[in-house]
């Protein structure tokens, strides 16, 4: 039996698309241990999914000392943990998706000389990945636009962003009964608005300021706030049957699948799900994101037409109302941007990326 590691965590963003690798190999016949920070999402995760996880020190960098001497130290210590659970568990091939959780494991899996294969989600790569893609076999990109961003060009393999089987899978009908809607209602235009699990500040005023706009004009809406702002949202949100306000959503296929239009941040897993569901977005790019890779993320989108992009600093409830409302009232419009989605989507990541690593062993 093929023994593969998969490693990545500290967002969703690197996560969901280690779990989509992660089933694909299983699928496939092989043995598979997830591998990131202990006591942390991904650990959750990967349990919920069914699959073994080990833990190791690791944390992001600070720019300064002392700081940054404290964490070069801990990564360094998850460095020597990984490699005596890499040298136990004896790994085929060990497959990273970004993030400081990817790190120590990369590191050690090239020090013992295991092949490795890189996944880089967004169109500009992370400090990680562009690090550690010197000695990696194999990097598999989600945007053609990352590559000349690696050292190697002959190693580089355009394959997408997997997205979780139960995304792919989602079904509009399944939606309504999660949601309880009833037949009556299912006619209802719909639209997702969501800021991942911490929630986004400035979409979460914007969203609050036009609600009663939207749920004038007829929308249901559906807003993922954040768990840390859910309270402080659910107190000054209006009572009303179509707005449904939630802190997050594990099963966010059936939120995807009802949508007519979404809005969120442009991670690079909020869009792959957008696309290959074939569903219209309003991107507004994170302005602090590292090397500010969302703006990257939106322009690729939108250059593709399935997106509108909203800066940041120009983001208020009469933007967002008017932006959603002429998308809405538009069904062409709305349409041609469901096509082109459909069309940048690369619903055989997962698989490819898997080929790849098969190629390497």
């Amino acid at each position: 039996m093929l023994k593969a590691i998969v490693c990545g965590g500290g967002t969703g963003g690197h996560i969901y698309p280690a779990l989509a690798i992660a089933e694909q190999l299983r699928a496939d016949g092989a043995r598979v241990l997830y591998m990131g920070a202990g006591d942390s999402t991904e650990q959750k995760l990967a349990a919920d999914a069914g699959f073994a996880f080990r833990g190791v020190e690791c944390c992001g960098l600070h720019k300064r000392s002392p700081r940054l001497i404290a964490d070069l130290l801990r990564n360094y210590r998850g460095s020597r943990q990984a490699r005596r659970i890499i040298s136990e568990y004896g790994p085929e091939i060990v497959i990273g998706t970004g993030g400081y959780a990817e790190a120590p494991v990369i590191k050690a899996a090239q020090g013992l000389g295991i092949p490795t294969v890189l996944h880089e989600q967004n169109a500009y790569p992370g400090l990680a990945n562009r690090r550690l893609s010197r000695k990696a076999q194999a990097v598999c990109l989600t945007f053609a636009a990352a590559a000349p961003y690696f050292p190697h060009a002959d190693r580089l393999h355009e394959t997408g962003l997997p997205v979780r089987r139960q995304v792919l899978e989602a079904d509009r009908e399944a939606a309504w009964e999660y949601f309880e809607i009833s037949p009556d209602e299912q006619g209802t235009p719909t639209l997702l608005i969501t800021g991942g699990s911490l929630g986004a500040a400035s979409l979460n005023r914007a969203a609050a300021e036009a609600y009663p706009a939207l749920l004038a004009a007829g929308v249901r809406v559906i807003h993922l706030c954040g768990r840390k702002n859910y309270h402080e949202m659910k107190a000054a949100a209006p009572q009303h049957p179509r707005l449904i306000l939630l802190p997050y959503l594990d099963e966010m296929q059936h939120a995807l699948a009802l949508a007519d239009l979404a809005v969120g941040r442009a991670g690079a897993s909020f869009s792959a799900e957008t696309l290959c569901l074939g569903l219209p977005t309003v991107l507004i790019p994170y302005p602090y994101a590292a090397n500010d890779y969302q703006r990257f993320n939106a322009r690729a989108m939108a250059e593709g037409g399935a997106s509108v992009v909203i800066e940041d600093d120009a983001l208020n409830g009469d933007v967002l109302t008017r932006t959603v409302l002429e998308l809405l009232n538009d069904p062409e419009r709305l349409q041609a941007m469901g096509e082109s989605a459909k069309a940048m989507a690369r619903y055989d990541a997962a698989r490819d990326i898997a080929a790849v690593a098969y190629g390497l062993i």
